[in-house]
């Protein structure tokens, strides 16, 4: 029997000692999607890519600043409240439930998304 030239793939997969990386779920508020259906098409694409980018950057803090992902929680407490940039007067506010899903509550301007975090937090 002739001896094999090549080595299979499977006796070169090597394990890595790196952790794998968190890949995040999302689930929006039933007041958010009904707010949302009836804005144009381009409009909630937007929403859609704000959001999209928010799922694939969380937790990286260097990319961050690129999706315009920020902290709303009082300082020195970890409440796990965030908001991302949809435009410059648009904002999403989404909190961390689980170790990996991502609960987007409500969209709106900075005066509103303060409305909501003093009756939600």
């Amino acid at each position: 029997m002739p001896e094999r030239k090549k080595e299979s793939r499977a006796d070169k997969v090597k394990r890595s000692a790196v952790r794998s990386k968190t890949s995040y779920s999302v689930q929006l508020d039933d007041a958010l999607l009904a707010e949302l259906r009836p804005w144009p098409k381009s409009d909630r694409k937007r929403v859609g890519d704000a959001i999209r980018k928010s799922q694939e950057n969380f937790g990286k803090p260097h990319l961050h600043s690129g999706t315009g992902i920020h902290d709303l929680s009082p300082s020195g407490k970890r409440l796990h409240v965030y908001e991302c940039r949809v435009s410059q007067s648009l904002r999403l506010v989404f909190t961390l439930e689980r170790p990996a899903l991502l609960y987007f509550h409500m969209i709106g301007t900075h005066d509103e998304v303060q409305r909501f975090l003093k009756s939600f937090l």
